[in-house]
C-alpha cells in the first residue's frame, strides 16, 4: 500500500500493520525516504509485537533480536540512513509525543543513486544537507582520529556533491556520494570516540518546529542545526570551534553559524520559520537535552522570520 510523507504517524503505521493482517503479507519492501523506511521497520516489527509496539517506540522495551518479517528498503530520497541504521521514529500528534525505537534492521538495502532523480532542487538540495547535518552529529566530539577524520572527509564530500547538484541535478555520482554518506551517517563507524553524546540532541529538538510549526523533518533538522551549534558551543567550545575549523575553516563561532545558515540558504533552502512562540508552548513539548529551556527557546527564537 502507498504512504505519504507523514507515514511516521502511529495511525498510519497500525493501518498498515492491519492490512498485514489482513491479507497475510509475509513481506514488508519500504521504497522511498525517511518517514516511509522507518514505517516499513515498524510494520514488520510490529506485526508480531502489536500490542505493545508504542512501548518500544518509547523506549521502555527493547526490540533487539525479536522476530519480524522479512524487510527490504529502497531509498529513493538519501538523507536519513533509515536503510542502514536500526532506529524507526513515530509519532503522534493527538498527544504531541514521539520516539524512536532502537534495535529494528533491513535485512536487504538497495542503494541506486537514480532512484531520486525525480527530486526537484530544493529536495535535493535538502538530500545533501540532512546528510552533512546528521554526518556532524556523529563526528562533533568524536576523540577516535581515525573515525573522525573519516566523518570529516564524509562530510566535506557530501558538501562538494550537494554543490554540483546545484548545477547538475543530473550527476548520479554527486547523487551517489550523497547516498553513501547518508548510509555512513547511521552505520556506527563514526563517532567511535564520542565520550559524551551532546550533539545527538539536535534530534531531540527537531521535533519542537514539527509540533509548533507543522515543519517537516528536514527543515526542522537544517533550520536548527546551526543555531543550536552557536548555543552549544558554551558547553562544549573546543569540540564544536573543531569542526568549524575543520569544515569551513572558521575559528569564531558566530561567524561560522552565520556562514553555514548563508550556505544552506545559497544551496536552495528556507533557514526560517514562520510563526510565534512562547516558553510555555515549548515546555509543553516532550523532548530531552542538556540545554536550558531558556537556550532552547533563544534557538526557535532564532530561526523566526522577523
Amino acid at each position: 500500500f502507498e504512504l505519504s510523507g507523514a507515514s511516521r504517524e502511529i495511525i498510519a503505521i497500525e493501518k498498515g500493520i492491519q492490512l498485514v493482517e489482513d491479507n497475510n503479507i509475509e513481506m514488508i519492501i519500504g521504497a522511498g525516504g525517511a518517514s516511509i523506511m522507518d514505517c516499513a521497520k515498524l510494520i514488520a516489527f510490529g506485526s508480531y509485537q502489536k500490542e505493545d509496539l508504542w512501548d518500544y517506540i518509547k523506549g521502555r522495551k527493547n526490540p533487539y533480536g525479536l522476530e519480524k518479517l522479512p524487510l527490504i528498503l529502497i531509498p529513493t530520497y538519501p538523507s536519513s540512513g533509515s536503510e542502514y541504521g536500526l532506529g524507526a521514529v513515530a509519532s503522534d500528534k493527538r498527544r504531541q509525543d514521539f520516539g524512536t525505537a532502537y534495535g529494528i534492521a533491513g535485512d536487504v538495502a538497495l542503494l541506486v543513486p537514480k532512484y531520486s532523480l525525480s527530486l526537484d532542487k530544493e529536495m535535493t538540495a535538502y538530500t545533501g544537507l540532512v546528510t552533512f547535518v546528521q554526518l556532524s552529529a556523529s563526528t562533533i566530539g568524536d576523540h577516535n582520529p581515525i573515525s573522525y577524520d573519516m566523518g570529516i572527509s564524509v562530510i566535506k564530500n557530501v558538501l562538494k556533491a550537494t554543490k554540483r547538484l546545484k548545477e547538475n541535478p543530473n550527476d548520479e555520482e554527486a547523487r551517489g556520494v550523497i547516498l553513501y554518506g547518508a548510509s555512513i551517517s547511521t552505520s556506527g563507524r563514526l563517532g567511535l570516540g564520542k565520550e559524551e553524546n551532546y550533539a545527538y540532541d539536535i534530534y531531540e529538538l527537531e521535533f519542537i518546529p514539527e509540533v509548533l510549526f507543522e515543519a517537516t523533518y528536514r527543515k526542522s533538522l537544517t533550520t536548527l542545526f546551526p543555531r543550536f551549534l552557536k548555543v552549544m558551543a558554551k558547553y562544549y567550545q573546543e569540540d564544536i570551534v573543531r569542526y568549524f575549523k575543520d569544515i569551513f575553516g572558521y575559528e569564531e563561532i558566530e561567524i561560522a553559524s552565520k556562514e553555514m545558515i548563508k550556505l544552506f540558504e545559497d544551496l536552495g533552502v528556507d533557514m526560517y520559520f514562520k510563526g510565534q512562540i512562547t516558553r510555555d508552548k515549548i515546555e509543553n513539548i516532550d523532548f530531552e537535552t542538556i540545554l536550558s529551556i531558556e537556550e532552547v527557546t533563544s534557538i526557535i527564537e532564532d530561526c523566526l522570520v522577523k
